[in-house]
């Protein structure tokens, strides 16, 4: 990295740990750059207010307005859109990067600060930044020569001294620019100016005569040269960007602007072209498309982890259907809703019968894989998505019924009792049966906020008690 800078860049410094502030400033202002500063959000918008600085280093955690605030409300103005953004924080959460960017932000430095990555980046920015605001002079420049090169068109009888200015200035420019004759069939060049010959490495003597399509060489099959052939064919304006190559082999990116000369009769007699180096501009903008390719697939992986710590947070691990927290929430969330809508909410708690047993018997591994089938009859034993199985703990197992009265619990019920026949698991110690049943108790009550949500719980469970009581593989409902 260079010790010394051309440009003495303008660099507010937004932080309110004047410690940090300091060391900032003298890394900084050790290099030559003018440091000027702020310690909170407000009189970091004064000051870019009253002289726009060319960058921002600009702390998260500021007073008054945050430095996300700050660089928002920068973005949202025409006069300092486009003044670049580093920002600075320890960047504990990876969603901190991710806002900072989506803001505006170009970088971030992390604390503690460390003068090389300060320096490295700062020095980045700021030559990426002159480089955008060259692009622009010169894109402004050449739309006053064009002018120029039009007026002349139009009033021949213009004064020499006019002429001789328009020469000069067409000869100072660093656009290529290009004159062929469009009264000859190959279109040959007979004027080229300096900034051509500084772009490409032709000098006019070696390219004058020839058609401009040796810059592409063999790479003709390209959208920008078909359509030059289009506008070259009907006499039109035209803007394209090509690949072009210099004299000595290497490809750069060249967006052109194609324009006719018509006599007085209307006939195009020559083509100008501008020819603007934007290869840089192109390099850009592919980091931005690759940094916002990273971005979206960061989202992405993101998206998809939190939903597999969802997934995790409310499912149980053995059987797969919702566990106890899961079920907790939902109850409370159908007890307030169906109370404001004065509906009916029904519950079944059920419990595998003599599944002790059942362990001491077949082993924990064949207990394991009776929970999970246990799971998934009592799942196909509910229609509605609405309708929630979960594991209540050990073997017991709770269906949830919003907007189900008690003719309607009945009948789930049955469906699971059902179900969990049609396994025939074997359970020879069950005094059931000789296979693995179930007992359930339903319960069925008009939510209301005054009651918690518990009385539901335990009333089923009082019927379950019942269920057991009374030689279980049975239901029993509204004990």
């Amino acid at each position: 990295m260079n010790n010394t800078i051309p440009y003495q860049a303008d660099i507010l410094i937004v932080e309110d740990q004047l410690d940090n502030l300091r060391l900032l400033s003298n890394i900084l202002s050790k290099k030559g750059y003018q440091v000027r500063q702020a310690i909170d959000g407000e009189m970091a918008l004064i000051a870019i207010e009253t002289t726009p600085p060319d960058l921002v280093l600009l702390d998260l955690k500021i007073p008054y307005l945050n430095g996300y605030e700050v660089c928002q409300q920068l973005k949202a103005k025409e006069t300092t859109s486009s003044i670049p953004v580093i920002f600075l924080s320890a960047f504990d959460q990876l969603w901190e990067k991710i806002k900072a960017f989506a803001l505006g932000g170009v970088d971030y430095i992390s604390k503690p600060y460390q003068a090389p990555e300060v320096l490295a980046r700062v020095e980045n920015q700021i030559k990426l930044s002159l480089l955008q605001k060259q692009l622009k002079a010169k894109n402004s420049q050449l739309e006053r020569q064009l002018y120029l090169t039009q007026e002349v068109q139009k009033f021949h009888s213009q004064p020499q001294v006019d002429a001789y200015l328009l020469h000069k200035a067409i000869a100072a420019t660093s656009n290529g620019i290009v004159i062929t004759d469009a009264t000859q069939a190959d279109h040959p060049i007979v004027y080229a100016n300096p900034g051509f010959e500084k772009m490409t490495g032709y000098s006019l003597e070696e390219i004058k005569g020839k058609n401009c399509r040796f810059l592409q060489g063999i790479d003709r099959d390209q959208p920008g040269i078909r359509k030059m052939k289009i506008c070259l064919k009907d006499g039109h304006q035209c803007n394209v960007t090509v690949r072009n190559y210099r004299k000595d082999g290497s490809m750069f990116w060249n967006e052109v602007s194609l324009s006719p000369v018509k006599d007085e009769l209307g006939k195009v007699i020559y083509h100008i072209g501008v020819q603007t180096d934007i290869t840089e501009r192109k390099r850009i903008e592919e980091e931005k498309y690759r940094y916002e390719a990273s971005v979206r697939q960061m989202n992405q992986e993101l998206q998809e982890l939190n939903n597999k710590l969802h997934r995790l947070a409310n499912l149980d691990g053995l059987t797969e259907v919702a566990n106890r927290r899961c079920f907790d929430d939902c109850l409370e969330q159908e007890w307030r809703r169906l109370s404001r809508e004065n509906k009916p909410l029904s519950l079944i708690l059920g419990d595998i019968d003599y599944f002790k047993l059942y362990n001491d018997t077949y082993g924990h591994l064949k207990g394991d894989d009776c929970l999970k089938q246990v799971a998934k009859a009592m799942g196909r034993g509910v229609h509605r998505p609405a309708d929630l199985v979960a594991r209540f703990g050990g073997e017991e197992f709770v269906v949830i019924l919003p907007n189900t009265d008690s003719p309607g619990a009945v009948e789930v019920a049955k469906n699971i009792l059902q179900e969990i026949r049609v396994l025939k698991i074997p359970h020879e110690e069950s005094a059931a049966q000789s296979y693995v049943t179930m007992s359930l108790g339903v319960a069925t009550i008009i939510p209301n906020l005054e009651l918690p949500s518990k009385i539901l719980v335990d009333r089923a469970d009082q019927c379950l008690f019942s269920a057991k009581k009374q030689g279980r593989d049975r239901m029993m409902i509204n004990c």
